[in-house]
């Protein structure tokens, strides 16, 4: 199984928000998850949705793993 890599999210410029990560990349985010999805599927139209990771992140300083 290949290893996904999480990018570190700013949470001062994502805090609150929900956002989309393909390949190792932020490429969309929003307020609700059908939101940044559907702006995750304009930019990356052949991406299947296995490959699109949404996370939401906290508002205050957090520490978020992924395991």
């Amino acid at each position: 199984m290949k290893k996904t890599v999480t990018p570190i999210i700013d949470v001062k410029k994502y805090g609150g928000k929900q956002v989309a990560i393909v390949r190792e990349k932020i490429i969309a985010s929003g307020m609700t998850t059908s939101e940044v999805l559907m702006k995750a599927r304009r930019k990356f139209p052949k991406t299947t949705w296995r490959d699109i990771l949404v996370v939401s992140v906290p508002r205050g300083l957090t520490v978020v793993y992924r395991v």
